[in-house]
């Protein structure tokens, strides 16, 4: 008899396991779709900028124009509140997401490098508009993607992390290929002159291709969403078949297992009340936000390119393994990202060290802390390293808490926080781009800064 229970076991365990690879892919492919397009924007601003006229300020305009998308959270926050504590918005919201996503990037592969005379000045308005609404679309995601992702068991979460961190890796390595990034070459602007300028090398494929590739990673993303919510809605039929009834106010009970080995958890007994603990991280989220997604994103240009574009391109490459590496550390040694006050307190303060010398790099631009040494190259590509480390292990770890202790809701203000914080941050480094506290660094131009 034993021997017969072992055989069972051993095969159950069998036919579990093709299926939660089939989950471990659909919630991988799932995450890649939060901020895709709008990463691959970023990672393309060196072959943009030459051809466009803002040049290195196009990356603070990108940046607020981005930002002015958070009305698309705010939408949804509206949305939710008129519904109540109802779901029915996120299957929509996802499914308009998606479309903008996938249409968009197609759209303007064909229309990035257009401009339009206006205010005295030509614009890449094409850039910027279709820019806005692909970042609209990346917003929203944040308040609809987790509160999704919540109607599962809670392992899947550090999955969909692990997904959203290769939102920003794919497009890096894309990137990588087509050669962004590449040393100029110094020439001389005329025959009799010896001002110089940078002649760029060009790509192996063009933005064309690349904005291409980015649509159909969206489709295939937009493919895995359809299959996750056709499970869900198959287990939300078994679980309300087998609700067990305990006196008049009873609730539903938990955990549903469907054919796909994929766990469906009913919300219903979910503590929905934030204590000040919860108020004191939702605020730390607030933060990180402003700094990481919202400042850091805007000041990369003004920050790294007086170390050359080599170090440049390098280093935002880096940053874009630091969420996938934290996330495969989240997944594989979760006992690593158990919630502790103080640990938070210590890597928030950390965090926020690192990025004032980020800001201290641009702020000085082009004479940037030790700007003409080779250590200078090593120290900001560590500090901006670290920042990355440490604001994502941050925000997987606080993750993971909102969603055991405050469940829907929790991730709903953890995503609009973030959003949230994003917009301040941009606004802010806008608002010093405006006054010209940062400059540019050309890279022909000899700078005696000692």
């Amino acid at each position: 008899m034993e021997v017969e229970k072992k055989n069972v076991a051993s095969s159950q365990e069998n036919k579990t396991k093709p299926k939660k690879l089939v989950g471990y892919i659909l919630f991988l492919l799932f995450g890649i779709g939060t901020w895709l397009n709008l990463n691959g924007i970023w990672i393309e601003l060196p072959l943009l900028i030459p051809r466009l006229p803002e040049g290195w300020s196009l990356s603070p305009q990108l940046g607020m124009a981005s930002n002015i998308a958070n009305i698309g959270p705010l939408i949804i926050a509206l949305i939710r509140h008129l519904i109540g504590k109802s779901s029915s918005y996120e299957f929509p919201s996802i499914c308009v997401i998606f479309a903008v996503g996938i249409s968009v990037p197609l759209i303007l592969s064909f229309t990035w490098f257009k401009q339009i005379y206006l205010l005295g000045k030509n614009r890449s308005i094409y850039l910027l508009v279709l820019g806005f609404f692909l970042a609209l679309v990346n917003c929203t995601s944040s308040v609809t993607y987790l509160p999704f992702v919540n109607h599962f068991d809670h392992k899947w979460l550090n999955i969909y992390f692990a997904g959203e961190s290769l939102s920003s890796l794919i497009p890096a390595i894309l990137g990588l290929i087509q050669g962004v990034g590449q040393k100029p070459k110094c020439v001389p602007v005329s025959l009799n002159s010896t001002e110089m300028k940078a002649e760029y090398y060009p790509a192996r494929f063009s933005v064309q291709i690349y904005l291409i590739c980015l649509s159909i990673i969206m489709l295939i993303s937009f493919i895995a969403f359809i299959i996750l919510w056709k499970i869900k809605v198959k287990n939300e039929e078994k679980s309300q078949a087998k609700q067990i009834i305990v006196g008049e106010n009873a609730q539903s009970s938990l955990l549903t297992v469907n054919n796909d080995g994929i766990i469906v958890e009913n919300q219903d007994d979910k503590q929905e009340k934030f204590t000040r603990r919860t108020i004191i991280y939702l605020i730390i989220i607030l933060w990180t936000s402003i700094l990481l997604i919202g400042c850091i994103p805007s000041l990369n240009s003004y920050s790294l390119n007086p170390y050359g574009p080599s170090t440049f391109h390098y280093v935002i490459i880096l940053c874009q393994c630091c969420y996938p590496f934290v996330s495969l550390l989240a997944s594989t040694f979760p006992n690593l990202f158990t919630v502790s006050t103080i640990g938070i307190i210590i890597s928030t303060i950390s965090g926020s060290l690192a990025f004032f010398y980020i800001f201290l790099t641009a702020y000085m631009s082009p004479c940037s802390p030790f700007v003409d040494e080779w250590s200078g190259k090593y120290i900001i590509a560590i500090i901006w390293a670290l920042v990355y480390l440490i604001f994502y292990y941050e925000r997987i770890v606080l993750g993971n808490y909102f969603n055991k202790t405050s469940g829907h809701r929790g991730l709903f203000w953890y995503g609009l926080l973030t959003q949230a914080g994003a917009f301040i941050g941009a606004l802010f480094i806008f608002i010093l781009t405006t006054f010209d506290v940062f400059k540019e660094r050309d890279l022909c131009t000899y700078y005696p800064c000692y």
